[in-house]
């Protein structure tokens, strides 16, 4: 078993959002797999871009943005859960007044499969 508190993690900056690792490749024991959460701050935005094996599933936690998956922009809410396939284009516009946060679980991830869309 293993208990992590993510209050006592640092957010770590990435592309245009901050992340949290709560379970590594080597926690889970599952090459491929991982479990983060995401902040994307007050009018902040995360591009649209794909991965072409990743597939991610997001979990709302707190606020409220615009999540995309390919042509379907929508507005999502705590609760919320998104399924997104490899090679579907996504990325998360956050303009509200608060930061959205979110549980995101990585499966099948490889590094350098973050494709950026021009």
């Amino acid at each position: 078993m293993k208990i992590v508190n993510e209050d006592q993690l640092e957010w770590i900056s990435a592309d245009g959002y901050y992340r949290k690792v709560l379970l590594s490749e080597e926690d889970l024991q599952y090459p491929g797999n991982v479990v983060q959460l995401l902040k994307v701050e007050a009018g902040s935005r995360i591009v649209p871009h794909h991965h072409q094996r990743i597939t991610e599933v997001f979990y709302v936690l707190k606020g409220q943005a615009i999540l995309f998956v390919e042509n379907n922009y929508s507005t999502r809410r705590p609760g919320d859960t998104i399924l997104c396939k490899p090679n579907e284009t996504h990325g998360i516009v956050n303009n509200s007044d608060n930061d959205f946060v979110l549980a995101v679980f990585k499966l099948n991830a490889i590094k350098d499969d973050t494709y950026w869309e021009k």
